[in-house]
């Protein structure tokens, strides 16, 4: 029988292929931060109907983003005998898309439209643990903080707005323990593609009818995609991209020019960005170097040398 004292609940038989270091992480901060017993029965608190309307609000456009999203995946995991869940930034679940077999198990882990599972309060737990630390992370049998929720088998994704900020977190749960576990790196992967796409989709929205390129292959949970006007200004940027070129809020409110932004380094993965820019502007314009020039803000000799320098056809 595992100890209820989170000091003897040895931290180094959470490592897992998926998780692994977070979940390291996350129950360090339940025995020294929360102060959390494992041991100790817990439920979840759950918002009443105007709470939900009013606390949810905020979140209407990532529902709109996710819900088509949720459907699809849910389709793709009933089989597995997994639900889909969404959560908002503060771990508060927004949605969920399970069978009505599942509806007992459902209520009973308190996974319910406006329950709380803030880790600092459910401890290590994929939606209130995926949003702490802005992360995917899988958690099997036994990898929840508290011992009540051994049996919950979680995976989750973090989704991020149009401004590079937390959303929340999508969630695929499972009732069945360590029955995943086997299939947890391609679950966990179909799970980080479909929260990009959410994120996708909420950034082109925010930027409807502005230009997007992509600035190199997405990789993790979020794509490096930019907006940028005729100009060739960039007015938007995810998470990614933000983090690739080093971009604070008030520098994109400056609106700096991409390519001239991309010059300033000679590292291959700002060269490697500024040719994926460069062939998705001439994509764009069907091979058009005047329009692609003029879509990027830089006139169409300095385009002709660097698709030399890049080796662009």
């Amino acid at each position: 029988m595992e100890s209820a004292d989170p000091a003897k609940r040895s931290i180094a038989t959470a490592r897992n292929g998926a998780g692994g270091t977070m979940v390291e992480r996350s129950w360090q901060r339940c025995a020294s931060a929360h102060h959390l017993d494992p041991a100790q029965g817990w439920a979840a608190d759950i918002l009443s109907g105007a709470e939900f309307r009013h606390v949810s609000g905020r979140s209407v456009p990532l529902m709109r983003a996710a819900l088509p999203e949720m459907r699809r995946l849910f389709d793709l995991a009933y089989p597995l005998g997994l639900l889909v869940l969404l959560a908002d930034p503060d771990a508060m679940l927004l949605a969920r898309c399970a069978d009505e077999t599942q509806s007992a198990h459902c209520r009973r882990m308190g996974l319910l439209q406006g329950a709380i599972w803030d880790e600092a309060v459910a401890g290590t737990n994929g939606v209130g643990t995926c949003v702490r630390d802005g992360d995917p992370i899988f958690l099997g049998q036994g990898e929840h903080w508290r011992f009540c929720l051994s049996p919950l088998a979680s995976f989750a994704t973090p989704v991020f707005d149009a401004q590079g900020r937390m959303a929340g977190a999508l969630n695929l749960a499972a009732f069945h323990g360590n029955a995943s576990r086997r299939a947890a790196p391609l679950l966990l992967d179909t799970l980080t593609q479909a929260g990009r796409r959410i994120e996708d989709q909420l950034f082109r929205s925010r930027y409807a009818g502005r230009r997007m390129l992509l600035l190199d292959a997405a990789g993790g949970c979020s794509a490096p995609l930019v907006a940028i006007d005729e100009d060739g200004q960039v007015v938007g940027a995810t998470r990614a991209a933000r983090t690739l070129m080093h971009w604070t809020d008030d520098m994109i409110r400056e609106q700096p020019n991409l390519l001239s932004a991309l010059e300033g380094d000679d590292s291959p993965s700002f060269r490697k960005a500024e040719e994926s820019v460069i062939r998705t502007a001439l994509a764009t314009t069907q091979g058009n170097v005047t329009r692609a020039a003029r879509g990027l803000g830089i006139s169409r000799a300095t385009l002709y040398r660097k698709m030399r320098l890049l080796g662009v056809a």
